[in-house]
């Protein structure tokens, strides 16, 4: 039994920082995309920087609920760090 509470335990440590790293770093990798990609160009008429920030945002955003299923899994499996 205290096996698959270390594994439980690091499974839901991965995933909280998983979903951290992928939160903070998603949005601003967007925006270096779009700035890399150019403003003379244009998908669908919209400006490429808006796209790929829009792209970073939505890849934020799943990995913040990552994060936070992460931290519900930790919560409902009553870990403590003792």
């Amino acid at each position: 039994m205290a096996d698959t509470d270390s594994t439980d335990r690091t499974l839901s440590i991965r995933l909280m920082l998983i979903g951290g790293f992928v939160g903070i770093f998603a949005p601003i990798f967007g925006f270096l995309g779009g700035t890399m990609v150019g403003v003379d160009q244009t998908v669908g008429g919209l400006e490429p920087l808006f796209v790929w920030l829009f792209v970073g945002m939505i890849v934020g955003m799943l990995g913040v609920a990552v994060g936070i299923l992460g931290a519900l899994r930790w919560v409902k499996g009553k870990h403590h760090l003792d």
